[in-house]
């Protein structure tokens, strides 16, 4: 990140010439000073957090395009499963029904 330039001389004087005393004008400046001279973003740090989010959505995209189609498996295999399950229950009850009929 980049630091934003802030005269700090000119700012005292301009807010003693506006009559604060230099202390506190001092005080002022300092305080300003300090705020705007932390994490301060200029266009490239914003195009940077644009390319990453722009990343990352494609990188969910896959995984999202991933998932579905083991998804779509996972159906498919549940489904047979079940169809399994319904011919063997089917044949069981039908061996009872001849055994005790």
């Amino acid at each position: 990140m980049t630091t934003l330039a802030f005269d700090t001389h000119r700012a005292v004087k301009a807010l003693c010439e506006a009559g604060a005393a230099e202390p506190l004008a001092e005080a002022v400046v300092a305080t300003v000073g300090n705020a705007i001279a932390g994490d301060v973003a200029n266009k490239a740090d914003i195009s940077e957090v644009q390319t990453e989010i722009a990343r990352v959505r494609t990188e969910i995209a896959q995984v999202r395009a991933e998932l579905k189609a083991e998804i779509g498996g996972l159906e498919a295999r549940l489904y047979r499963h079940l169809w399994i399950m319904a011919v063997g229950i089917v044949g069981l009850t039908v061996t009872l029904v001849k055994l005790i009929g």
